[in-house]
């Protein structure tokens, strides 16, 4: 294999390596984590650079200079690619080496200075040693080394130390063609390898100081200083960077190479320990939990609000365990047991908490129901699908609470009163409404043991709609429930409507 289809090879395998990695860095499945991503979205590196550049070879260097730019981007916490382009010439002396170069003509010879123009465009792999440690959210310095290659161009003139000593021009260029045998061109693959240390200044910005060594394939190997003789010629390029990351603002996290690979679960962590220890203390056993409690001494069965505070309904300063009158008129004066002073109320004839929940308890024991003077029952109602009368899961909690109030109410009667929406023929409305009613039975009978004799069947198909349209509606797909009242009587089941509505998989079997 030639020199040439090695540089090649070696080039396409890198561009291979480097860019597969990127791709599998950016394509990475958070699925098996349930979509918890540990490593942060993180920003891309541009810079400046500029430096002093010099060629070590067969001849002495004088200071010279170089500069260029790059775009960085992480792999992982340690491995990154760097795309790198610079340009410089790097200068010497031949006349402390002894070299001197001879006139074809005259046969006159003299020392000579060269200069060699580099510029380059590479791919770099840069990996940072001193990044898998956890002990600080971040790094204050980097250490790094970092190797690549890429299309090179290089230009070597030498020029005499003595003015007019030759018969032509006193600046030779190396040409192109045959050098030494061998076929070269000024175009050539560079390669280039060094290391740099860099510190960070804010979150969004780095300086770092860093050398490299790069040397060239092909004959021109030998001739960076104008000079061939056994050995290659390397170009040297000490420079100062200025790095900054684009954050986005601030939507981004620096560079992995300068994050913690443990940040993200390491926050995480901390702000878990950070977090009240939930504690359930009830000191006064008042149902509120000391945690919330404003009030953690409140006398044993005195009545509190939510913050744990003793309640004072009537607002008169006085709390409703110590107040004789707790449901005072507002504005009231009252003295120190709540009772108002004001004539006009003294002689009132107010009822009692004891009275209220008498009244209830009567109330119930006589069956309930609407019209009743003192209590009105609230129960939740159910809604159906379109042409259906199966019981949504989203309804089971409702079904569960009437349930439960005909439990603790042993008794009371339940009206349960189908509705449809306007969407079908009145004889059709009045068969589902019907079937809606039967199913809400059916749901309390067979899954919460509701004797069927408590429950009164009525329908209403799309009579008295909740909501005024003229087309389909869930909150006028229902039914609703109530406490019966002497008068409510089960309906009969109506005949005709047409084909029976539809159900999506009855669960009792309806």
């Amino acid at each position: 294999m030639t020199s040439r289809e090695t540089t090649k090879f070696c080039l396409l395998l890198f561009f291979s390596i480097s860019f597969g990695a990127l791709y599998g860095q950016g394509g990475s499945n958070t699925a098996a984590y349930g979509g918890i991503q540990a490593t942060p979205k993180f920003a891309w590196e541009v810079g400046l650079h500029g430096g002093h550049m010099f060629s070590s070879g067969d001849i002495a260097f004088r200071p010279s200079y170089g500069g260029g730019f790059h775009v960085r981007r992480a792999l992982d916490y340690v491995f990154s690619v760097r795309l790198d382009g610079m340009y410089g010439i790097a200068k010497g002396d031949s006349q402390s080496s002894g070299h001197q170069i001879e006139d074809d003509l005259t046969g006159q010879k003299d020392f000579f200075i060269h200069n060699t123009t580099y510029a380059s465009f590479t791919v770099q792999g840069v990996m940072v040693l001193n990044n898998l440690r956890w002990d600080k959210p971040r790094r204050r310095m980097n250490i790094y080394v970092f190797g690549g290659a890429g299309p090179t161009y290089l230009q070597t003139s030498i020029e005499s130390k003595t003015p007019g000593l030759f018969a032509y021009d006193d600046i030779i260029d190396v040409p192109n063609g045959p050098l030494s045998g061998r076929q070269t061109s000024q175009l050539v693959t560079g390669l280039e390898a060094g290391a740099g240390v860099a510190i960070r200044i804010a979150s969004g910005f780095n300086i770092a100081l860093e050398h490299k060594g790069a040397t060239v394939f092909g004959k021109r190997t030998d001739m960076l200083d104008g000079v061939e003789v056994k050995f290659r010629d390397i170009l040297n390029y000490t420079a100062l960077r200025f790095n900054f990351n684009l954050r986005a603002g601030g939507k981004l996290a620096e560079p992995l190479y300068w994050v913690n690979p443990l940040d993200v679960v390491l926050n995480d962590i901390s702000e878990l320990k950070a977090r009240p220890v939930l504690d359930l203390t009830d000191s006064d056993s008042d149902g509120v939990i000391d945690i919330i409690d404003q009030d953690k001494s409140s006398p044993p069965g005195a009545p509190v609000d939510t913050r744990g505070v003793p309640m004072d309904s009537d607002e008169d300063g006085i709390a409703d365990y110590l107040d004789r009158e707790p449901y005072s008129p507002p504005g009231t004066s009252v003295d120190g047991e709540g009772v108002s002073q004001n004539p006009q109320y003294q002689n009132a004839d107010y009822i009692s908490r004891d009275e209220v929940e008498q009244l209830i308890e009567d109330a119930l024991a006589g069956g309930g129901g609407s019209g009743n003077s003192v209590v009105e029952w609230f129960l939740p109602m159910v809604h159906f699908n379109i042409d259906s009368y199966k019981v949504r899961d989203a309804d089971y909690g409702n079904l569960s609470s009437i349930a439960n109030v005909l439990k603790s109410n042993p008794k009371i009667k339940i009206v349960v009163q189908g509705f449809t929406d306007k969407t079908a023929s009145d004889d059709y409305n009045s068969v589902l409404s019907y079937n809606r009613a039967l199913a809400s039975i059916d749901h309390l009978v067979n899954l919460h043991g509701i004797d069927r004799s408590r429950l009164i069947l009525q329908y209403g198909g799309e009579d008295n709609t909740l909501v005024p349209a003229s087309g389909s509606s869930l909150m006028n797909r229902r039914v609703e429930f109530r406490v019966a009242g002497p008068k409510d009587a089960e309906m009969p089941q109506p005949q005709g409507g047409g084909a029976a509505p539809k159900v999506e998989g009855s669960r009792q079997g309806y």
